[in-house]
């Protein structure tokens, strides 16, 4: 009696094969592996000898969405990145255009969700049609631009990278300040031939000549800086990766999914402070 039920007990509980031992593991990872794929991923790089945050961004993926941001009450006020950060939840998001730090007002053009937010006449744009492609325009300095074909525009610049040349004249883009032939910290955006979206600051000054090769080191073929120094930040799921050493009035940010993107756009610029695209174009 005792040994049958030994052979009893062997008979329900056999010893799986370890082919299938393998399988049953595997699977049970699969929820972890692809619970972290995302569009919009995060590295750090040494790039020709500096070091870089790099935030990727697949914008293949009809699920992630690019807009700029400004600040809760519109232009000419700014306000802390967390504060940005806090109401308007990306998984991405970097330092804007620059701005005049007395008026707090942009230098360029910034268009929200077909919008215009802000009107400015200097820098190259980065237009962000409806179905995610991204271009780098350069803006007729000193007259009015019209971008009724993107959903979204920021005009930053000046530009580092044209077609994988180096595109470096900020004179020629209405630049004057003297601090952009100086080193100093950097951000920029630029944009790989497999259309992937490059978020990238520096972690020490270079010039703009230097930051350049770094976004072509990096694959970018076109790409324009966007405001540093005392104003570099980059933020990536919770992180604060650069933090700015002073209140804000606009940055570029994305999500990796459309449902986030529509809980946010409300929050993204205030409607009072929006000038319709056909306004702007009857004030061109």
């Amino acid at each position: 009696m005792k040994n049958s039920s030994r052979i009893w007990r062997r008979t329900l509980r056999p010893r799986a094969p370890l082919y299938l031992m393998l399988v049953l593991f595997t699977l049970s990872l699969a929820p972890a592996v692809f619970a972290g794929k995302s569009s919009i991923a995060y590295t750090k790089h040494k790039v020709l000898g500096i070091g870089a945050h790099v935030i990727t961004i697949n914008m293949n993926d009809l699920d992630v969405k690019l807009t700029p941001a400004v600040t809760k009450y519109g232009v000419g006020y700014s306000e802390t990145f967390g504060a940005i950060i806090n109401r308007t939840r990306p998984t991405a998001a970097i330092t804007g255009t620059f701005f005049d730090t007395r008026s707090l007002r942009p230098v360029g053009d910034i268009m929200v969700d077909g919008e215009m937010v802000c009107r400015g006449v200097v820098g190259t744009a980065i237009g962000i049609g409806w179905n995610n492609e991204v271009e780098f325009i350069p803006t007729k300095c000193g007259k009015i631009s019209e971008w009724s074909a993107f959903q979204s525009v920021l005009a930053a610049g000046p530009r580092l990278l044209s077609n994988g040349a180096k595109a470096v004249y900020p004179r020629g883009e209405g630049f004057r300040d003297p601090r952009f032939y100086s080193p100093r910290k950097r951000t920029a955006v630029g944009l790989t031939a497999n259309n992937k979206l490059l978020f990238v600051t520096t972690t020490r000054p270079v010039y703009l000549s230097r930051l350049a090769k770094m976004m072509r080191a990096l694959g970018a073929r076109d790409a324009a800086t966007l405001d540093g120094g005392s104003s570099t930040a980059l933020y990536y799921r919770g992180r604060y990766l650069a933090r700015p050493n002073r209140k804000l009035t606009n940055l570029l940010i994305a999500y990796d999914n459309l449902a986030a993107y529509e809980i946010a756009r409300q929050h993204l610029a205030p409607a009072k402070t929006r000038v319709s695209s056909r306004e702007a174009k009857e004030e061109g």
